[in-house]
């Protein structure tokens, strides 16, 4: 990974954003290229489709919301193994943690359906809070990288 800026969750979050609104990818499809572009890295079409599955809370089901899951995808990109057997590196699921933490702190829930509560699915406020909370979970994702490259010790969840 290249050595990141300040201006690296920032620009996350608007590419996602972008991502989602103009170029229409789903919210984990969003999060997960916007991070890894930014961070210097390509998102080959293989990856995106791998986050296709996760947008609407995983395929509509209104689990897990995809832009935290494209958030994770991110920091394995980044961070997870680099083998193919043995234990994944401890620091990159603690990450997730930290990641998943923050995101409920800032929205309350992990839940799609949660989110989106009162909101039919299609509606222009559904959608705009999608996109917000999309360009969001990029910054988080990216802030928590930034953290990550300046601290030994992995950051901890406010």
């Amino acid at each position: 990974m290249q050595p990141l800026d300040n201006t690296f969750p920032q620009r996350a979050g608007k590419a996602a954003e972008d991502y989602f609104r103009i170029d229409v990818l789903n919210c984990a499809e969003s999060v997960l290229k916007a991070v890894l572009e930014e961070a210097g890295r390509p998102c080959p079409l293989e990856l995106v489709r791998a986050a296709s599955a996760f947008g609407r809370g995983m395929g509509g089901a209104g689990c897990c919301c995809g832009a935290l899951i494209g958030g994770q995808m991110a920091l394995g990109c980044l961070l997870g193994r680099v083998r193919e057997t043995g234990e994944p590196p401890e620091a990159c699921g603690r990450l997730a943690r930290v990641l998943h933490d923050r995101f409920v702190k800032q929205n309350r829930a992990a839940c799609c359906r949660v989110l989106h509560r009162g909101m039919p699915f299609g509606s222009p406020e559904q959608f705009d809070s999608c996109a917000v909370r999309t360009g969001k979970a990029a910054a988080l994702a990216a802030q928590l990288l930034l953290e990550a490259q300046s601290a030994p010790a992995v950051p901890a969840a406010p």
